[in-house]
């Protein structure tokens, strides 16, 4: 992605978050204080900002993206926040975080763009705890397709689907529990 259309792309997400809050969207999730969050492909950081005052001080947010200026934007954010909970991660797959150490992870408006699923997803279920959730809203793909790219990418995976929140159109949530 050039740097011009992660700028128009950053632009976007703000029009977005203007009438769908990541605030309230995350409070769907369920997200506590002192919980350890992925925000996987997290672009300008619409929801890890906002995450990061969720699990407040004693919880951390990971906001993982392939592209620097991502990760600059974050970092700009928290910094102008006071937030010292966001860590940032350049990566196309690997995140290097510990087995099993992640609540929740965020998989929001990427899943589409995904080449090659199959790593991707077998290293978000590595860092995913046992009973950990992994949250998709996916504006190009409804539920049943999500399901499919899922289950097709990594017939190992231990998820099971926990409820769509917010009804069954695209764009919606659909949050899964590890096993």
């Amino acid at each position: 992605m050039s740097d011009i259309s992660f700028y128009f792309m950053s632009f976007f997400f703000k029009f977005r978050d203007f009438f769908s809050s990541p605030i309230k969207i995350l409070e769907k999730i369920g997200i506590r204080s002192g919980w350890n969050i992925l925000d996987y492909g997290a672009g300008s950081g619409s929801y890890s900002i906002p995450a990061a005052q969720l699990v407040g001080p004693t919880g951390k947010v990971y906001a993982a993206d392939i592209h620097t200026l991502a990760i600059s934007q974050i970092q700009k954010k928290a910094l102008m926040k006071g937030l010292k909970n966001i860590h940032s991660i350049l990566t196309d797959c690997n995140t290097q975080l510990p087995d099993a150490s992640i609540d929740v992870v965020l998989l929001f408006y990427v899943l589409h763009d995904f080449k090659n699923p199959d790593a991707i997803l077998k290293e978000l279920n590595r860092v995913l705890k046992p009973g950990g959730l992994l949250s998709i809203i996916d504006h190009k793909f409804d539920k049943d397709k999500v399901v499919s790219v899922i289950v097709n990418a990594a017939v190992n995976l231990k998820l099971k689907d926990t409820g769509i929140r917010n009804g069954k159109r695209k764009g919606k949530m659909l949050i899964l529990s590890k096993n």
